[in-house]
């Protein structure tokens, strides 16, 4: 795929970009890197950025500090919302709690995924016609101009911090680089401070269900979408048991997850969201343990 030609790169110039790694239901295989390779590595070039993505650093544990550093710390990201991966939430989710510049991207057709007014999404068309990649090559590397700018001008582009008018943004505390063990410890007590808070979030939000309830008739549907999510863990844990790499063990894990947010985002009873909060916990636990298995 030709680039256009690319303006000087700063000192600084990282732009971190947090989309899915692996396939994704729903997608031909390899979608997402040709996503990555001919449209937004191009808008970063052109903007003056370099992309990095996660599987471009080289890493020995699935949360790798290094990994965390870049998300953190890298003055420009690129978020692709179009699949709803968790992981690719999570990874915004810490972005926005530090305040830093981020550009929001889906392909055509998405549903908005935060019904907030103030967050702009930049559109990308997902059968990469060549012309159409250019135009959004173009789009992508002025939303980046744009989010830089704002940025540098004290703006927050695209900041929940600003528009939820909070205090001010999270902040690490000063660790010795040499103390990296304490560092992991750091950051896994606060990915389960996370956890708690989704917990308790997806309690509130049944006890409004609860009071807001109209009766639906049961479907069989909802038992047949949780059953494939149980095919999904229960080939995980085959994986696992099998030794199988963590990237395919993660991959099945993700797919059950993404069909559990779609699930948990649609009008199911109650009783069915309940065992679909369980089985979010208990993939978040495999996740875990995978976390620990080479350690």
């Amino acid at each position: 795929m030709a680039k256009q030609p690319s303006k000087a790169k700063q000192p600084d110039n990282a732009c971190f970009v947090i989309m899915p790694i692996s396939d994704c239901d729903g997608y031909d295989e390899g979608h997402f890197s040709k996503v990555y390779e001919d449209i937004f590595k191009p808008a970063c070039d052109e903007s003056g950025f370099e992309a990095i993505r996660a599987d471009e650093v080289k890493q020995t544990n699935l949360i790798h500090l290094d990994i965390l550093q870049k998300l953190i710390d890298s003055p420009m990201a690129i978020c692709d919302l179009s699949s709803r991966n968790p992981n690719v939430l999570f990874e915004l989710g810490l972005r926005q709690a530090f305040d830093k510049p981020t550009v929001l991207v889906q392909e055509v057709g998405t549903p908005r995924i935060f019904d907030i007014a103030p967050l702009r999404y930049t559109e990308y068309r997902k059968e990469l016609r060549y012309r159409e990649v250019l135009e959004d090559q173009k789009l992508i590397a002025e939303a980046i101009t744009a989010t830089k700018e704002a940025s540098a001008n004290g703006e927050g582009f695209n900041s929940l911090v600003n528009i939820l008018s909070l205090s001010g943004p999270a902040s690490l505390k000063e660790v010795n680089e040499a103390d990296s063990s304490r560092m992991l410890q750091l950051v896994r007590a606060e990915m389960s401070e996370m956890r708690s808070d989704f917990r308790r979030a997806m309690h509130s939000l049944e006890v409004y269900r609860e009071k807001e309830y109209i009766r639906r008739p049961p479907s069989a549907n909802f038992s047949r979408r949780l059953r494939e999510v149980h095919e999904h863990i229960k080939k995980a844990d085959y994986l696992i048991d099998d030794g199988a790499p963590k990237e395919i063990i993660i991959r099945e894990i993700n797919r059950a997850q993404e069909h559990l947010i779609r699930f948990m985002e649609g009008e199911a009873p109650l009783k069915y969201l309940e065992e679909a909060k369980n089985l979010f916990m208990k993939t978040e636990k495999m996740e875990e343990m995978l976390v620990h298995r080479d350690e």
